[in-house]
């Protein structure tokens, strides 16, 4: 298998216009070589956010105004919230893997494309289950899990004091986490 790795969107190549032609054994490895060099190439420009961590992230999008989110997970819920609270086995039923890995592949390149009224919901779903999969880090970072599960055994003993311990763990996250955490139970 042969790619031939160009500077792509002309608008945003270098000085330097160099070819590279990547051979690997598998149409998988190729894959992976590819994603992994268009993010490291558009990590600068905002992309490569699928498997960045969430704080590096928070701060590229800054330019673009203040968010309590990801604009990935923004734009999905938006999309969500407008077409996908009565469908049935939203989150459980998968979307079309291929336009998945489109637009995976998009947003690590650093466009943001826009779902249309043919984007199918559980698609974007997938979309957003597998940013918040990938990210380095979860949502509720390793190092605050056991304090996580230590509230949820208070909950079933002392449902008041399991909620203040809830409430004290969930403002202890870092801010970034905090608000992605806000904003995707609201």
């Amino acid at each position: 298998m042969c790619y031939c790795l160009t500077g792509g969107d002309r608008d945003r190549m270098t000085a330097n216009h160099e070819s590279y032609l990547l051979m690997a054994s598998t149409q998988n490895d190729m894959e992976d070589w590819v994603k992994s060099i268009r993010r490291v190439i558009w990590g600068p420009f905002g992309g490569g956010i699928f498997g960045q961590k969430l704080e590096d992230t928070v701060r590229y999008e800054k330019r673009y105004g203040n968010r309590l989110a990801p604009m990935l997970v923004e734009q999905c819920v938006d999309f969500i919230r407008q077409r996908g609270l009565k469908e049935e086995g939203l989150f459980r039923l998968p979307g079309q893997a291929n336009l998945v890995k489109e637009l995976q592949d998009a947003f690590d390149c650093g466009e943001k494309p826009s779902f249309d009224s043919n984007t199918d919901v559980h698609t974007v779903a997938s979309l957003l289950k597998l940013y918040l999969r990938e990210l380095p880090e979860p949502v509720i970072p390793y190092a605050k899990y056991e304090d996580f599960l230590a509230c949820a055994k208070l909950l079933s003993k002392d449902e008041e004091a399991g909620i203040k311990e809830l409430a004290k763990q969930v403002k202890s996250l870092p801010v970034v986490n905090y608000n992605l955490l806000k904003y995707i139970c609201r």
